[in-house]
Formats: structure tokens, C-alpha cells, sequence
């Protein structure tokens, strides 16, 4: 009998260490690396729940958050590789590229920016304004098809 109690304690105990070295890992999740483009850093991902938390938790450190998902039922769905071109108020293009996941944080100065997001050839549009020290934060939702 105190073999088994043993055996379940100690079952008990390895489980417990998993689950929070999950946890830690999950706690910790990072971004990955910005990119820079001409005067624009930005980091894009955002897959799975570690790193979409990462992004959560960031998202206030950036003046743009951008999210992207398609319209689905019982919930909507992230998406990613999304091609989005942000152009400024004299409409010259301050980023061009692909987003790797639903998420892109992008460290723009203060000012009106139009934002296009295409993802299988149907184009969403958003203007935005950022104020210093205000994150933005801009969804884009795909109809279904």
C-alpha cells in the first residue's frame, strides 16, 4: 500500500514540474526579432497561444497593432501572411511586407496613416491617426467565403 501511495505521489509530482515548466515557458514567450524598414521597426507572428500572448503583452510598447482574421463560425479565425502597405499622410509607403502571423506591431511616429491589408485578393483598407503615447490598435476581419 505505501509503494502505490508512493507511486501516486510521485506521479503526481512529475506532472506538477511539467505543467509548470509549461507554464514558465508559456509565461515567457518571446517575440521574434524586429525588422527594420527605411524609419519603421516592426515584429509580425503570432501563431499559437505562447506567441499570441507574447504579442498581447507587447502590443502597448507599440504605437500600430494590427490583427488579422477571417470571418468563421462557432468564433472567428487568425490568419497570417497577409500583405499590408501602410502609407503615410503624403501618401508615400512607410512599410511594405508580409505579415508572418495574425499580429503586427509597428513603431510609427504620431500622424494619419492608411492602411491596406490583402489576403487572398480581397483588400480591407483602414485609416488610422496615432497620437503620441495612445496605441493604436487596428482589427481587419475577412467576410467568409
Amino acid at each position: 500500500m505505501k509503494l502505490a501511495s508512493l507511486m501516486v505521489a510521485g506521479a503526481a509530482l512529475a506532472s506538477s514540474t511539467a505543467f509548470a515548466a509549461i507554464a514558465h515557458q508559456a509565461a515567457t514567450a518571446r517575440l521574434p526579432a524586429e525588422t527594420i524598414q527605411g524609419d519603421v521597426r516592426y515584429v509580425s507572428g503570432g501563431i499559437g497561444l505562447d506567441q499570441a500572448s507574447a504579442f498581447r503583452k507587447a502590443a502597448h510598447r507599440y504605437p500600430l497593432s494590427l490583427l488579422f482574421a477571417d470571418k468563421a463560425k462557432p468564433r472567428n479565425e487568425f490568419t497570417a501572411d497577409v500583405k499590408v502597405v501602410i502609407r503615410d499622410a503624403k501618401s508615400n509607403a512607410v512599410l511594405d511586407t508580409v505579415s508572418a502571423g495574425p499580429f503586427l506591431l509597428a513603431k510609427l511616429p504620431a500622424g494619419r496613416y492608411d492602411i491596406k491589408a490583402t489576403q487572398g485578393g480581397k483588400t480591407l483598407e483602414r485609416r488610422v491617426t496615432i497620437a503620441e503615447g495612445r496605441p493604436t490598435h487596428v482589427g481587419f476581419l475577412w467576410p467568409s467565403t
